[in-house]
């Protein structure tokens, strides 16, 4: 079994395993840094996160996109992750939505959490268009 089928036989409603899959295949245009999957001992890491995206995009009623998954340490360094990067241990997604702002989706989010659904990081970065999301176990704010 490899990762995309790991994910779809979870039978998230919006999303599917080769969303995660394919960003291993990325490389840093200026490093030339390929990124890679995550370990096998990791892949359920990232499972929660997935569900928390998987609702907020039915709460939000319009695709999302993810654009940033697992990062090994090499591809993290070269795409300026934070050391201590929650996409290093599978628990982190960036999301864009496509047809909402990233604050809509931000804000959804934030409900979420605070109704208890998840602890984690959330991260609103308005000029790239993307909002960060983790279940990191504890909850961390930045850019709202």
């Amino acid at each position: 079994m490899d990762l995309a089928e790991f994910i779809d036989d979870k039978g998230f409603r919006f999303f599917k395993g080769i969303e995660l899959a394919r960003y291993a295949d990325r490389v840093h245009a200026k490093s030339g840094v390929k990124n890679s999957l995550p370990p096998r001992h990791l892949w359920a890491s990232i499972l929660s996160t997935l569900e928390v995206a998987d609702k907020a995009r039915e709460a939000l009623g319009s695709p999302i996109v993810i654009t940033s998954s697992y990062r090994s340490p090499e591809y993290n360094k070269a795409v300026g992750g934070a050391s201590k990067s929650q996409h290093m241990q599978h628990t982190a997604l960036d999301l864009v939505p496509r047809e909402a702002s990233p604050q809509k989706l931000f804000d959804i989010l934030w409900k979420m959490r605070v109704d208890g659904f998840f602890r984690g990081g959330l991260g609103l970065y308005n000029a790239s268009g993307f909002v960060h999301v983790d279940t990191r176990g504890k909850n961390a704010t930045w850019g709202k």
